[in-house]
Order: C-alpha cells, then sequence, then structure tokens
C-alpha cells in the first residue's frame, strides 16, 4: 500500500552541498526523500511524494513508477543520489570497516563466509583458475555452517 505523507521543500536540507544541488527542486526533492529513512530506496514513493502525485486517479501509480524508474536512470539523479548517502555516512570507507569487522568475527560464520567471498570479488581473487585450490575448502565450509 502506497501512503502519502505530507513533507514540504521547506522540510528537507536543500541547502547542504550546493555544489551538486540540482537546480530542478523537484529533482532535488525526490533525491533526497530517496535515501531518506522513511523511503530509502522506494523511488515510487519518493517520486510520489516530490512530485506532490495524486495516486487516486486512475494510471498514477503506474506513471510514479515510469518516471522514478526514468529519473533513477538520469547521471545526474544517480550522482545526487550517491552525494547525498556519502554525506550520510555510507561510503567505502564505512562499508570496508563493515566488512572488516565480519571478516574478523567468530560466531557468525555463515556471514563471515559471505564477507570472504565478498572480499575476494571485490580484490579480483574470484577467477577460475584461483577458486580451484580451494572449491573443497568451501564446500567442506559451507556444509559445516548450514549451506547447500
Amino acid at each position: 500500500m502506497v501512503t502519502k505523507i505530507s513533507i514540504s521543500l521547506a522540510d528537507l536540507d536543500l541547502e547542504s552541498d550546493e555544489f551538486h544541488r540540482l537546480e530542478n527542486l523537484k529533482q532535488e526533492k525526490f533525491c533526497q526523500l530517496y535515501v531518506s529513512e522513511e523511503f530509502f530506496g522506494n523511488g515510487v514513493q519518493s517520486y510520489i511524494q516530490a512530485y506532490d502525485i495524486e495516486i487516486d486517479k486512475p494510471g498514477a501509480y503506474n506513471t510514479a513508477r515510469a518516471n522514478a524508474s526514468r529519473l533513477l536512470t538520469n547521471a545526474n539523479i544517480k550522482q545526487r543520489i550517491n552525494d547525498l548517502i556519502e554525506e550520510a555516512g555510507l561510503n567505502d570507507a564505512f562499508v570496508d570497516k563493515q566488512l572488516l569487522f565480519l571478516l574478523t568475527q567468530h560466531t557468525d560464520f555463515k556471514s563471515k563466509l559471505g564477507a570472504i567471498k565478498e572480499y575476494n570479488r571485490v580484490k579480483g581473487r574470484t577467477s577460475e583458475a584461483y577458486k580451484e585450490p580451494f572449491s573443497n575448502h568451501y564446500t567442506q565450509i559451507n556444509k559445516y555452517i548450514g549451506i547447500k
């Protein structure tokens, strides 16, 4: 179910990061809503809110969905969303710290194995030639922690 929440342009921090702020205020509002706790990653809901769509009208939801999808393919929109996410603290350094935590913890082996696989993928250490000597080890580890 889609709910409409009353948020005005005045409620958003449209003055932050002046250099990358979008000139189109509705697009800026869309980006800020898209990264907000309330709508994080929900393009349709962000679009409905930013563009003040009356969702009760026939076809309004489908139009909002199509337009949100179109906005999310726009290079300027994607860059602004990435900038806002990074401003909020989700950046490479933060993710690296989280990955390090998962790699070094000794209680959740399923998460640890996932982190090891992700680390190896990021570092380009997942080619078939590299995996071959360790494939039996991964199979044994997967059986031990209950992954089929």
